[in-house]
Formats: structure tokens, C-alpha cells, sequence
């Protein structure tokens, strides 16, 4: 059996392998997920469902705290801005 390949996790800098970690939506790095319930493991980020899209949005706790400064990052915090619904500007006819 193949020996699982290991990553540093972008939060806190232990190892961390696929079956405990998850790539991060914001950077794209790896980072510590327990993605079950029934067993101990490490956080170093969160999971959240987007209620636009109906999927999963992974993101680690540097992001989330807007700790990081990668351009893939930065990319996606303005997409997130830019889904953003806007003021509506109403526009009123000028009475004569």
C-alpha cells in the first residue's frame, strides 16, 4: 500500500495528508478539516454550505481572518464583493 503524500497545513504548519485536510476555496493551500464527527482531529478552518450555489465553501482560519495576502485570494474576496447586491438608485422624474 502507497504511503499517503503529506502537506503542510497553511495555518498552523503540521503535516497534514488527504484523509484529514481540506484545500482552502480562498488560497488554495491545505489546511487541517476533521471532516467527520465521530473522530478526534484538528480544525484549522471551516465548511460552510453557499446558499447560492448549493455547494460546499472551504476556507482556513488565515483567510477567514483575512490574514493572507496571495493573489488567488485577494481574487476571490472580490468575486465575493462583487455578488454583493447593490443599492438600488431610484431615479425621479424632475416636477416642472
Amino acid at each position: 500500500m502507497k504511503a499517503a503524500q503529506q502537506w503542510p497545513c497553511v495555518v498552523c504548519g503540521e503535516p497534514t495528508d488527504e484523509t484529514n485536510s481540506s484545500i482552502c476555496n480562498g488560497c488554495g493551500q491545505r489546511f487541517h478539516l476533521n471532516q467527520r464527527s465521530d473522530r478526534p482531529g484538528k480544525d484549522c478552518g471551516e465548511v460552510w454550505v453557499n446558499e447560492l450555489y448549493l455547494a460546499l465553501e472551504f476556507g482556513c482560519f488565515n483567510c477567514l481572518r483575512g490574514r493572507t495576502a496571495s493573489p488567488r485570494a485577494e481574487e476571490s474576496r472580490l468575486r465575493r464583493a462583487s455578488r454583493r447586491p447593490r443599492p438600488v438608485r431610484r431615479r425621479y422624474r424632475r416636477r416642472e
